[in-house]
């Protein structure tokens, strides 16, 4: 019987996993917004078209004068620098399907 029980976890909890990755995987650009807006984060602005994505990633530093955030719009990269004097600013990049990207930036009180 405890053989039974040890071959049917395996395969459980390798479902599991799976669907939990699938579930991460899933999370649109406002859910990941909204995750950090549960942190403290305020939008400030949205660079760039916002579409389908592929994936994301960070930019932020408590302790550089300024972030730049950047994105790629109809295959021209732009940017624009944020003074972190009185905030800390957290850019997201979002990486497109079509290879654009777009950017939301957030700030926090110092």
């Amino acid at each position: 019987m405890k053989n039974k029980r040890r071959s049917c976890l395996g395969p459980v909890s390798a479902i599991a996993f799976t669907l939990l990755l699938a579930g991460c995987a899933t999370e649109s650009p406002d859910e990941i917004v909204e995750g950090y807006a549960r942190e403290g984060w305020t939008k400030v602005a949205v660079h760039g078209k916002p579409g389908p994505i592929e994936r994301h990633g960070r930019l932020s530093s408590e302790t550089a004068r300024s972030v730049e955030a950047s994105w790629v719009d109809r295959g021209r990269r732009k940017t624009k620098l944020y003074s972190q004097e009185r905030e800390y600013y957290l850019v997201l990049r979002f990486f497109r399907e079509d290879g654009d990207q777009f950017a939301v930036v957030m700030r926090k009180k110092k």
